[in-house]
């Protein structure tokens, strides 16, 4: 049945009032105004589907009921609407007395009485999401099907139109969550267009340059972005990330440093050539910075204190032993425990005097060219004395010295791998101990393993063994405590030269510790 010409304009009328609405309360008084003018009805009203309950539910409603029929809930299958929303199949009952599938609920709790329903299913992309209803035509004369021809055609706009204000208002509410999120956030949030321009900028960024939001907008990455530091990236070091995140430091110097450091994370999957823009992170790490090199310090001052009584110690714990003899054996006891106790205090001290010289930010000062085999070999030979006491068998990778030379601290690097090889015997409860060290180079990094037949490390240590002044317990390894300074002495120095270490383990099978370095 064709639609008559004042039915096509009504359409079409309604089609652009109900596209300009986007709050989805607009949208459905708009939806149900217009569905009782396009059949000239009484009332109308919309059922939402409750996906949770599965059950309708009076949204809104015009005419009469308006008020009284909203938030009653209809069952799948219960009343002529339920009926519908479960069949999916439009439908038209003009005597509802005669019907049986009409509950009349409605019409009990308020004064409106039905007498003729047009009732049709309401589809979005397939999916049902509710049920519209005519109620009554006017005059008292029944709907007929070319009222329902009409109404299916509104109602597919209607669900289109419901659908779109039901995402639209989702997306408005994430937005919301995420400008409070982001307005409230103690960190500075910075988002870049592909040229390093700032388009988005929080508060807290803000107060951190010194900058309104207003401000912020439109400036460079670099040093139009952060007035007043005397170190900051540049929008060219953001071309040139190696990685889609990076880590840079700011500072502004004055009577009181303000030191930041920034996370940038690059906003693409695409090539490094052809990035999306760049989200970064601000934090201020003023505190941090300071409480580290207050930490840096009184390491250094307690080390340095500890010397001189440690120097007059093991200054006359040998002469006292040269006359051993002589003393009772009480005095043999307590001169040997001065000495031994004495030498293990120096090496701590020791420990401690090197691990807060590391910990100074311009320590690595020196690029050597320097040959594996040449750095595996001195650090194996170092402990040749230990390893006829403790039957330890080395066993070095002859490839090594097919590696070219690494720009590295010799002395450095040398006693990162000192470290290891200690741990590897003196944690090691075999009678035989073993010590592979092999070596690889792939894709422009130096692999240098350190394997040993140890007693291993507990899977949940793994990722703490390289924190400072952390040691697995005394009970697991049956060692003598030590500092807990050697691996994390070992990551801070590698880490410093641009490498990484990583650890991988089974307990009583043992450990290997790998050391990568870039090898230019």
């Amino acid at each position: 049945m064709a639609l008559s010409t004042a039915d096509f304009e009504s359409l079409l009328q309604a089609n652009r009032i109900i596209s300009s609405k986007l709050e989805v309360n607009e949208v459905l008084l708009t939806v149900l105004k217009l569905a009782t003018e396009v059949v000239r009805a009484e009332a109308s009203s919309i059922l939402l589907l409750d996906e949770k309950t599965n059950e309708l539910y009076f949204d809104v409603a015009l005419g009469t009921a308006s008020d009284s029929v909203k938030q009653i809930r209809l069952k799948m299958g219960e009343g002529i609407a339920g009926w519908v929303a479960k069949e999916n199949k439009p439908l038209i009952v003009n005597d509802v007395s005669a019907d049986p599938r009409f509950t009349g609920r409605v019409d009990k709790s308020t004064s409106f009485q039905t007498r003729s329903i047009l009732a049709l299913p309401l589809s979005a992309k397939g999916k049902l999401i509710g049920v519209i209803e005519a109620i009554n035509k006017e005059k008292n004369q029944d709907f007929t099907a070319q009222d329902q021809e009409v109404f299916e055609a509104f109602a597919s706009q209607s669900a289109i139109a419901i659908e779109n204000a039901r995402l639209f208002s989702a997306v408005k509410l994430e937005k919301e969550k995420l400008n409070t999120v982001f307005a409230r956030m103690n960190d500075g949030v910075l988002l870049l267009d592909d040229n390093g321009i700032t388009v988005l900028m929080n508060e807290a960024a803000g107060r951190f340059l010194g900058l309104s939001i207003g401000e912020g907008a439109g400036k460079q990455f670099g040093g139009e972005l952060f007035p007043g530091f005397q170190s900051f990236p540049t929008a060219a070091d953001l071309k040139n990330m190696a990685e889609e995140t990076a880590l840079f430091e700011l500072s502004r110097r004055g009577i009181k440093d303000f030191l930041l450091t920034a996370y940038v994370h690059r906003l693409s999957s695409d090539e490094k050539a052809n990035p999306g823009g760049y989200l970064i992170v601000l934090h201020d790490s003023t505190e941090e910075k300071r409480e580290e090199k207050l930490k840096r310090n009184f390491l250094s001052l307690i080390s340095h204190k500890l010397k001189t009584p440690l120097t007059v110690i093991l200054g006359y714990a040998p002469a006292l032993k040269v006359n051993i003899q002589a003393f009772s054996d009480f005095q043999k006891k307590a001169v040997q425990a001065v000495s031994e106790q004495g030498e293990n205090l120096a090496g701590l001290v020791d420990k401690l005097l090197r691990y807060s010289i590391i910990e100074s930010d311009d320590v690595i000062k020196k690029n050597d060219s320097v040959r594996i085999d040449y750095l595996v070999r001195k650090a194996a030979g170092f402990f040749s004395d230990l390893a006829k006491e403790k039957n330890v068998a080395f066993e070095l990778d002859p490839a090594m010295e097919s590696i070219p030379p690494l720009p590295l601290d010799e002395n450095l690097a040398l006693e990162v791998l000192k470290n290891i090889i200690e741990n590897g015997i003196k944690f090691n409860d075999k009678d035989k101990k073993e010590i592979k060290i092999s070596t690889k180079l792939d894709n422009g990094k130096v692999h240098i393993a350190i394997s040993d037949n140890g007693v291993g490390i507990p899977p949940e240590e793994e990722s703490k063994i390289f924190q400072k002044f952390y040691q697995i317990e005394n009970s697991f390894t049956g060692q003598v405590p030590g500092a807990g300074l050697g691996l994390a002495f070992c990551k801070k120095v590698v880490e410093a030269m641009g490498g990484a270490i990583s650890v991988q383990s089974k307990i009583s099978k043992g450990s290997t510790i790998q050391v990568t370095f870039p090898a230019q």
